[in-house]
């Protein structure tokens, strides 16, 4: 129990001195926290609720006689939302400038205000989104995601309730509980934390394709290994205790199901229409790292799950399993690495971090896919090879990563 308080102290202390850190401002020139940052153009409002009209389109519409008396709204190309005009300092003729702008594409700065479900905008700078000025990113201090804490806070009490409290089998035994168990789960949110907050986080939202590319790969491989081999074999039979739970994750977590889970999952997201949307929406970018998170647990399963594991596979079929498990990530890491253009128009249209193209970031994104992810199955094969050759010297039984302490009857 003394443990328990420990620990559980120990998280809430985490969670307030993450809620108090002071959040960081990232944007080009280091924007100050009242003001923000968008790319797109500017457009006549009969012109874009009538007509749709967006780039030469817009500009014919709006050069009409008299038109550019009614108004003008910037429409925000990667977050698809429309702001009413209500100043400017940029220009000394707003008339003249606004005509010489339509049609065109720009990152603009200014400060918003919001009444009811309406945005408006006043730009105090402009820039062709070509030659917008880079980044100056700064590193520190670090910032925070309310939901991934609340989540990773959430596990982490959870997981010391039910190591620390009543430990008894089904068969009566004490439940033992490895210490690098333990380590193993702590490190699992710890990549979490790590990921979804702070610098690659800020990278991964605003500026490089690259660098969220490193945060799927940490959530779809790291994490759920490191969590699934955590949770001791007792604690994974006591949660698949009921029935009905047993058989639902016995059916999601059967090889052919939960591959095609899985890589279905993975594949889908990264198609240009979803992961625009994806980047477009807070809430729809929470629910592809829970569902990319979710079946990653699930197709690790087979391999890690160790005794807990209703139809444990045997070492060869293991090694099988990772090896078509990089098939697909394959293809979609080479879609990505060889296409001509900017496949995603959220990074195309992003502040040039470092000077990086948008091209040139995209396949550093595709190449940290293919080869160090693919790398990373390899691995777990070798460790599945390696378990297997040393388990044949002294036992015929299938072999499975982090063994757990065999089954009570």
């Amino acid at each position: 129990m003394n443990r328990f308080l420990a620990a559980t102290v120990l998280v809430l202390a985490f969670l307030v001195g993450a809620a108090w850190t002071p959040v960081a401002h990232a944007g080009p020139g280091d924007a100050a926290a009242d003001s923000v940052y968008l790319i797109g153009e500017f457009v006549d409002p009969v012109c874009i609720y009538q007509h749709g009209m967006q780039g030469v389109l817009q500009r014919k519409c709006a050069m009409v006689r008299g038109r550019v008396e009614q108004g003008m709204f910037f429409l925000d190309i990667r977050q698809r939302k429309l702001y009413t005009v209500i100043g400017q300092t940029h220009w000394e003729d707003p008339k003249q400038g606004f005509l010489d702008a339509l049609g065109d594409t720009f990152a603009v700065r200014g400060k918003i205000w919001r009444y009811a479900d309406s945005r408006a905008i006043a730009i105090t700078a402009v820039y062709p989104y070509r030659n917008q000025p880079l980044p100056a990113y700064r590193a520190w201090p670090w910032s925070w995601e309310w939901s991934v804490l609340l989540g990773c806070g959430a596990l982490a009490l959870l997981y010391v309730l039910a190591i620390t409290g009543p430990r008894r089998a089904p068969g009566g035994e004490d439940s033992p509980v490895e210490r690098w168990r333990v380590m193993s789960f702590f490190a699992s949110l710890a990549f979490v934390l790590v990921s979804l907050n702070g610098t690659l986080h800020e990278l991964s939202d605003h500026y490089l394709f690259s660098a969220h590319m490193v945060q799927h790969l940490i959530l779809a491989q790291v994490f759920p290994l490191l969590f699934v081999l955590g949770i001791p074999s007792w604690l994974w039979r006591r949660l698949l205790r009921a029935r009905a739970v047993c058989v639902l994750w016995n059916a999601v977590t059967a090889v052919p199901f939960g591959f095609a889970l899985y890589t279905t999952v993975f594949s889908i997201w990264h198609a240009p229409f979803f992961y625009d949307l994806m980047m477009r929406n807070h809430g729809f970018h929470i629910a592809m790292h829970l569902f990319v998170m979710g079946t990653a647990i699930v197709m690790w399963w087979p391999i890690v799950g160790g005794d807990a594991v209703e139809r444990p596979l045997a070492p060869g079929a293991q090694m099988l399993y990772l090896f078509l498990l990089g098939v697909p990530m394959m293809a979609v890491a080479a879609m990505v690495t060889f296409a001509q253009r900017p496949l995603y128009e959220w990074y195309a249209l992003a502040p040039r971090f470092m000077g990086v193209s948008a091209i040139e970031d995209q396949r550093l994104g595709g190449l940290l896919m293919w080869v160090p992810g693919g790398l990373f199955y390899w691995l777990i094969m070798s460790v599945v090879y390696f378990r297997w050759a040393g388990s044949e010297r002294s036992s015929d039984s299938p072999m499975v990563i982090g063994r757990m302490p065999g089954r009570t009857t």
